[in-house]
């Protein structure tokens, strides 16, 4: 018998096309982990404020079955939570670039007008 498969391959991919680059990253089982859908051991159900959608564990009329955990749809949900936190770390280096390159560009713009207005 040969090695076993994945009977319900999941995999994302992220495209993000820039000016200067792009940039994609699949994202399946051999780079995230199934996202845990229920509350971590030990911890009590509680009802969640309200705009909250998080799994709680309680709902207004109380207790709420614990979700399955484990299958496609886990890793499903991990790989698209994957693929979201390396969007913020890409978003967040282009904004900090963004304003690293203006800072330079005030400085450069003063260092301009402080010699004019020296000479």
């Amino acid at each position: 018998m040969g090695p076993m498969t994945n009977p319900h391959p999941v995999s994302v991919k992220a495209t993000f096309t820039l000016p200067a680059e792009t940039i994609s990253e699949v994202h399946d089982d051999k780079t995230c982990q199934p996202a845990v859908l229920g509350l971590p051991e030990g911890v009590t159900p509680t009802k969640p404020r309200a705009g909250n959608y998080k799994y709680s564990g309680m709902h207004d009329q109380g207790p709420v079955p614990a979700p399955r955990e484990g299958g496609p749809y886990a890793l499903l949900i991990g790989c698209v939570g994957r693929a979201k936190a390396r969007s913020d770390e890409l978003l967040s280096r282009l904004i900090r670039e963004e304003k690293e390159a203006l800072k330079k560009r005030k400085n450069k713009e003063a260092d301009g007008t402080n010699k004019r207005n020296a000479a």
